[in-house]
């Protein structure tokens, strides 16, 4: 799987932190290279050659030291990984939610509130897996067998070709079997919105519902909705755990293979013994990261699926855009006035208002009466900029409203929706 370019971009927000991630994690591999290092070395001469265990005192020493380090590093890199995971994630929700308040009511209404309640909460909290462990095991699954080849190539080079040749198989599974992956996930992105959608849209209508006795017939629907939802994550299981057993196989073969060469040549005296082992102990670490990384692939498509519904959400638009003046101070001395405002609502087949000639003089009450669908909730949208008028132009105290800074006109103005929520 690729690298996903706008939450990599997110990351480099934080490259201190991302840096001190991968670098703590790669201390950690060059810790387990020193151990192995240091084990292959007490074993070959305390029991082949003979020597005293007082002589071998500072080699144990050494080996709980690259212990200790390796521990440590493990440690801090979970800690720094989850904290960085935590900020960008708490950054996107502050993002979303300034958004969705940004695009207004218009945009709301037409989107169900299940599937934002996802994104806010769900879609970036599968961000975490993807933010805390696949990306930096992305580039540890390089560096570290980088270096045990270093390390291995002077030393033996036939092992040195099979850790080349190998390695390659178990990104190849992960690409062939990430293909298949990928789209069930996003199938199962899909289900998850529509689910929350509904169940939280007939929580909402429970009332209604319970009035025209039309409550039970809900049950099913939430029931065969909720069965679509647990095939599609049993799809996405099934292939998440066929891949982890394909490549803790290639992984596990590949380190028979270098065993097997390794024991031949020992027998026949063509490897020393210090030599072989340390490679023997170093094999499992080489494939290692590439095998954690495999088992961090479907967190990674998760996070990527998710992103696939955060990105666009933060890249709308809002329906108007905001002027730099200040509304004046005396707005309630103001005359408000509608000059020829006609509205179009995008993807409408007919004009909301047209043409519209109103005064609301200040200093007084006015009231706007009218059948359904004449108009008054879209003269209400435009004195509020929810929505910017087609053509034309409303006046406060002679200056266009759409010239005055957004926030301070909302500041100034109070408005009563037709379904209020009332805070605590």
């Amino acid at each position: 799987m690729k690298l996903d370019s706008r939450l990599w971009n997110r990351v480099l927000r934080h490259r201190g932190r991302f840096l001190l991630v991968v670098g703590f994690g790669l201390l950690s591999g060059v810790a387990t290279v020193g151990l192995a290092f240091v084990l292959s070395t007490l074993i070959d001469r305390l029991f082949l050659r003979g020597a005293a265990f007082d002589a071998l005192r500072p080699l144990v020493v050494v080996f709980f030291i690259f212990a200790l380090l390796r521990f440590g590093a493990l440690w801090l890199q979970k800690s720094l990984a989850g904290s960085l995971a935590a900020d960008i994630k708490a950054q996107l929700r502050r993002e979303l939610a300034g958004k969705i308040a940004a695009l207004g009511p218009l945009f709301t209404q037409k989107r169900r509130s299940g599937e934002l309640t996802s994104v806010l909460l769900q879609g970036v909290d599968r961000l975490e897996a993807y933010l805390a462990r696949y990306l930096p095991q992305l580039f540890l699954s390089v560096l570290i067998p980088f270096i045990i080849l270093i390390l291995v190539f002077p030393r033996d080079l036939l092992s040195g070709l099979v850790f080349l040749f190998t390695a390659p198989l178990i990104p190849l599974f992960m690409v062939l079997i990430g293909n298949v992956a990928q789209a069930l996930t996003e199938r199962q992105w899909r289900v998850l919105a529509w689910m929350n959608g509904f169940f939280l849209e007939v929580l909402q209508g429970l009332v209604t519902l319970k009035m025209f006795g039309r409550s039970r017939e809900q049950v099913h629907r939430i029931l065969a909705i909720s069965d679509d939802f647990r095939n599609a994550t049993l799809r996405v299981l099934r292939v998440a755990f066929l891949s982890a057993l394909v490549l803790e196989l290639v992984g596990t073969i590949s380190t028979a293979i270098v065993a097997v060469e390794i024991g031949l040549r020992l027998l026949s005296g063509h490897i020393a013994f210090q030599s072989a082992l340390f490679i023997l102990i170093l094999a499992p670490e080489f494939y290692l990261p590439m095998r954690i990384l495999g088992s961090h692939f479907h967190a990674g498509m998760e996070g990527v699926a998710a992103a696939d519904q955060i990105f666009p959400l933060l890249a709308q638009q809002p329906a108007v855009r905001s002027g730099k003046k200040r509304p004046p101070e005396d707005l309630l001395r103001q005359l408000i006035r509608f000059e020829r405002v006609s509205l179009v609502y995008p993807q409408a087949n007919r004009p909301a208002l047209q043409d519209v000639q109103l005064v609301l003089p200040a200093g007084k009450t006015t009231a706007l009466v009218g059948p359904s669908g004449a108009g008054k909730t879209s003269l209400a949208n435009l004195l509020l900029r929810f929505v910017a008028p087609t053509s034309g132009q409303i006046l406060v105290g002679g200056e266009n409203l759409a010239e005055f800074d957004l926030k301070e006109w909302r500041k100034a103005v109070a408005w009563v929706p037709q379904r209020p929520f009332l805070f605590h």
